[in-house]
């Protein structure tokens, strides 16, 4: 539930050397027919995804290997959702439907962000969230809901993956990630941070980052 704000920070840190190419998640509900939806007309690109970005980035990226040079994922795990966080989710599809499609609280949002007093990016946040609303909240649900364990086709893949998350990010899967490290030679960097919105709070690293990775 995040726009192109998100980057806006980061980006703000490159020059007109670099060209950036945002890509909104299509409205469908089907996994597939959302990857069919995504249009790059260029050729041998790197792709980067942040957190169900990174999920759909991954997956794009293995179906069009030809496409891709080489993907950066940032605060994902890509691996089928946990049953808690199913179910969770199935709720929240539920009572959106029969109700109303309500607001990010507060505490919801502070569960995100290292510094938890930044009345600014919880803004940004929740803004985020209410302008894209209950359509884009319920398609995104249902789109990947059902989403499959990645490991496998990575590790088959001769695409280059990096991977870039807080250590202590409640949202991922860190079993998942360590299994991955230990059985690949993707490159993975860990922030000392309980940070998941690490585009909105440490823009500047994460530039210097990325501009080291496509160096």
């Amino acid at each position: 539930m995040c726009d192109k704000r998100l980057w806006d920070k980061a980006l703000s840190f490159f020059d007109s050397s670099y060209k950036f190419i945002y890509l909104p998640i299509p409205l469908e509900e089907d996994f597939e027919k959302l990857l069919e939806k995504i249009v790059i007309n260029e050729e041998k690109i790197n792709l980067i995804g942040f957190s169900l970005g990174g999920y759909i980035a991954s997956a794009y990226a293995l179906k069009y290997k030809d496409k891709i040079n080489k993907v950066l994922v940032i605060s994902s795990s890509l691996c089928s959702l946990e049953k808690k966080e199913l179910l969770q989710r199935q709720k929240a599809i539920e009572l959106t439907k029969k109700f109303a499609f309500k607001s990010l609280s507060e505490k919801k949002i502070k569960t995100l962000l290292e510094d938890k007093n930044n009345q600014e990016i919880i803004t940004l946040i929740k803004k985020m969230y209410e302008e894209l609303g209950k359509e884009y909240f319920l398609t995104q649900l249902n789109a990947t809901l059902h989403r499959k364990d990645l490991k496998e086709e990575l590790l088959k893949s001769k695409i280059d993956f990096s991977f870039y998350f807080s250590k202590d990010d409640i949202l991922l899967n860190h079993l998942w990630l360590e299994e991955l490290e230990l059985n690949s030679s993707f490159n993975f960097t860990k922030l000392k941070s309980s940070s998941h919105m690490l585009p909105l709070e440490e823009p500047l690293k994460i530039a210097l980052y990325i501009k080291s990775w496509l160096a």
